[in-house]
């Protein structure tokens, strides 16, 4: 089944707490997906509602079934249908519409759940057991079967029929646009903000919404290993093929904490090295962020350029920008900085 559109039933032991009964997809992602554990945990209430997470957006619906095993008498469950918005955003205009609209499919699916023999039982089997594989696998054959094909059945009625068949690219072909920076100076939020940003104008679908799509895309955070003096990157193996295929940088450092400008200049340094090796100084565009943890900023504007020579880049021809911002809460400077982003890569 396909990892762009995924189908997960959750339920609430009393014992090991939240847990996957079942789903689609082999293994998630725990960067690109929500912790449905943690969702199901923090919400008792029946009823569907919608989640954005990263990449993915959710539809879920919690419901209970009677139960003589459980505290109280009935299981917690929880159905969540995932899609990967950005693979259908030729299709689907209004995605918040799109998923809503797939609420009273969950409900008549919680409600086949709710009608199947044994399954409470299956809920409540011993905490040892449960690190099998699935907890599916612990069902005797008859469950298992009529489960399956309920689910399969609900599957197919979740998941849009589109034609979509992504391009293939060789790993030379895909440009990047790499993000680094110290610990904690708030990389991933700063990523996980502006994939909110688009998320909520994505039912606008203009130009802007789609360019900013294309943007979050390429995104990616590039970790520092300081023990082997070495970037760890998802689809290079190396620093060599990271710059060549670098459309861009985004640079992040707290700038209310010296350590972490510090850090953040030397591995700026190490990735603007290696562009003058092997590019001969043909430094791609460059967005500077200063995250102003608790909207202070200890250091300025100046103390900033004249750390990570700002002028020295510019005279040099490198497209270099600074802009301090909060990264979880400056909405309008976080898309301002990315227009200037976008109009330099452009």
């Amino acid at each position: 089944m396909s990892q762009e559109q995924i189908l997960c039933i959750s339920y609430f032991g009393d014992v090991i707490g939240p847990n996957t009964l079942y789903c689609s997809a082999i293994e998630l992602d725990s960067i690109e997906t929500p912790d449905l554990g943690r969702i199901l945990e923090f919400n008792e209430e029946p009823g569907t509602f919608i989640f954005a997470y990263r990449k993915y957006q959710t539809v879920n619906h919690i419901f209970y079934i009677d139960s003589k095993l459980a505290r109280g008498g009935k299981d917690l469950m929880m159905i969540s249908y995932l899609i990967r918005t950005a693979i259908f955003k030729d299709e689907i205009v209004d995605v918040f519409k799109y998923l809503d609209s797939k609420a009273p499919i969950l409900e008549e699916f919680a409600s086949e759940i709710k009608k199947l023999k044994e399954i409470s039982r299956l809920l409540h089997a011993e905490k040892s057991a449960v690190s099998s594989e699935s907890i599916l696998d612990l069902a005797n054959d008859t469950l298992k079967k009529e489960f399956l094909r309920i689910f399969n059945k609900y599957y197919r009625k979740l998941t849009p029929r589109f034609q979509f068949e992504p391009p293939l690219k060789g790993k030379q072909q895909i440009k990047k646009i790499f993000i680094i920076g110290a610990p904690k100076a708030g990389k991933s939020t700063f990523l996980k903000n502006i994939e909110l940003i688009q998320f909520l104008n994505v039912k606008n679908n203009d130009i802007p919404t789609r360019i900013l799509e294309v943007l979050i895309e390429n995104l990616e955070i590039l970790h520092y290993n300081d023990a082997k003096k070495e970037f760890k990157c998802k689809l290079f193996d190396n620093i060599d093929d990271m710059i060549k295929n670098a459309q861009g940088f985004i640079v992040l450092a707290n700038i209310t904490d010296k350590r972490s400008i510090d850090i953040t200049k030397k591995l700026f340094n190490i990735i603007k090295d290696k562009c003058t090796e092997l590019i001969n100084e043909k430094i791609p565009p460059v967005l500077i962020v200063g995250n102003k943890f608790k909207n202070k900023e200890k250091y300025n504007i100046e103390y900033i350029s004249q750390i990570f020579k700002l002028k020295d880049l510019q005279q040099k021809g490198v497209k270099v920008k600074y802009q301090p911002l909060n990264v979880m809460t400056d909405d309008d400077e976080v898309m301002k900085a990315l227009r200037w982003l976008i109009k330099s890569l452009l």
